[in-house]
């Protein structure tokens, strides 16, 4: 089979590979659509695990149930949970398996093999059929709408709260959409990219947009809120955009890191203690917000095929990556085809 597999910095090749064998074990899945992720960008970006076939946002269907026929059948379209988590540490028996001690030793995508592939080997458990009206775009968004949506529910908005943003990608733009639903009376968002402050104005999630390189853009912040947020939801994982969200915090107000920066981020502390601020931290979700995602898109209770911007084949992908780190990226979300 055709595989997406890291080359080197910033490279990606194309390669043929055996396919993955059920043995029993593993449903096998023929992709259909895969996201590309922040995190795919930055394991590109650094180059390091070459080899490595990345992808873990993805939709396909059952082409060898293994020995879960009584669950799945050949043709059965379905999503994937990629967690790899061991069951057995204290974190998995306390229910929180997104936060299992040895997931990271074989995570899908990221430290094991991913969905940029013709075909996926997925742990029975962690499948999940996709209703009728629920399209391949929409199941290779459940994944991140699920981190957004984890992040919302522990941010705890509720009616009436004003929430900021900071960060205009497509887990910010995913926040918004969460945030909103919440009941959330004023969602401001503020990006650097001109771009992407078009995209979060277009998609109608959020109140107001707000240039981050504004010197002026903290009073400019808790004047828009009169005095400030009661929650902000950190996308950026850059010092501004940190700093930002603690200055533009009421006082008591929480700060959920979302973003993920591999370096060490220097905050203004005396502020945040001064105005005894919450900082938390927020890592991927848990499975019953995973299935309520794609129980609220059956309904179509939300709309995230608005997010999907293009499609690529996998020669197409290169490209694609590179024009998602350009600052003259117009896309929001792009999937790609096997």
């Amino acid at each position: 089979m055709r595989v997406v597999s890291l080359a080197g910095e910033r490279q990606l090749s194309v390669i043929e590979t055996e396919e993955p064998k059920s043995e029993g074990e593993k449903v096998i899945i023929s992709v259909a659509k895969v996201g590309i992720c922040g995190s795919d960008i930055h394991l590109w970006e650094k180059g390091e695990r070459v080899g490595l076939v990345m992808g873990h946002e993805f939709s396909g269907k059952v082409v060898d149930p293994g020995g879960c026929k009584d669950k799945f059948r050949v043709g059965d379209r379905v999503t994937v949970i990629p967690l790899n988590n061991c069951g057995e540490c204290v974190n998995c028996k306390n229910g929180k398996i997104n936060m299992c001690l040895n997931g990271l030793a074989a995570c899908p995508g990221i430290t094991a093999p991913g969905a940029y592939a013709e075909y996926y080997a997925a742990r029975p458990d962690m499948v999940r059929k996709l209703p009728d009206n629920v399209s391949d775009e929409e199941g290779a968004m459940i994944e991140p709408t699920a981190v957004a949506l984890h992040a919302v529910r522990l941010a705890g908005v509720k009616p009436g709260d004003k929430v900021l943003i900071t960060g205009g990608g497509i887990i910010g733009l995913l926040c918004a959409m969460w945030a909103r639903a919440a009941g959330a009376s004023y969602i401001a968002l503020t990006e650097t990219n001109p771009l992407r402050r078009d995209n979060a104005l277009k998609m109608g999630d959020v109140s107001e947009v707000f240039d981050a390189t504004d010197k002026d853009l903290v009073n400019k912040l808790r004047e828009a809120s009169k005095g400030g947020f009661d929650q902000a939801l950190e996308c950026a994982a850059v010092a501004p955009a940190v700093n930002t969200a603690i200055q533009a915090l009421r006082h008591g107000g929480k700060m959920v890191l979302v973003g993920v920066n591999y370096s060490l981020v220097p905050i203004y502390t005396l502020l945040a203690v001064l105005h005894e601020l919450e900082i938390k931290g927020v890592i991927g979700y848990l499975p019953y917000e995973f299935d309520l995602c794609i129980e609220l898109m059956g309904k179509k209770a939300i709309n995230v095929e608005r997010f999907v911007s293009r499609t690529v084949g996998f020669d197409g992908v290169q490209e694609a990556f590179e024009r998602l780190v350009s600052q003259n990226n117009p896309d929001v979300k792009v999937l790609v085809q096997p």
